[in-house]
């Protein structure tokens, strides 16, 4: 695991190591949520890829079920991680539930 709130120097640093790492895409992935959250002290770090027909599909987690990873769409605008996507802009709630 990595430290919390190392900075974004350093963040980046380890996001361009582990870009290099020879491994699976999947494992990229699962390795990016991971040290994004760590770094965010965030509970919940989540990818999702933009499909055709406009489905968000669910790549990596990090605080998730991953058992759902690339069972779980949501449709533009559904949920909060819709919403963002159709929105193009961010969203600052106090609580996000």
């Amino acid at each position: 695991m990595v430290p919390p709130a190392l900075g974004p120097r350093v963040l980046l640093r380890r996001l361009r190591e582990v870009m290099a790492e020879p491994v699976a895409a999947q494992q990229r992935l699962d390795r990016i949520v991971t040290l994004i959250a760590a770094n965010m002290v965030a509970e919940v770090c989540s990818i999702y890829v933009l499909r055709p027909g406009g489905d968000l599909e669910l790549f990596a987690t990090e605080g998730l079920n991953r058992a759902a990873v690339h069972k779980s769409r949501l449709k533009l605008g559904e949920g909060l991680v819709g919403k963002i996507a159709l929105d193009g802009a961010p969203l600052n709630l106090a609580e996000a539930q």
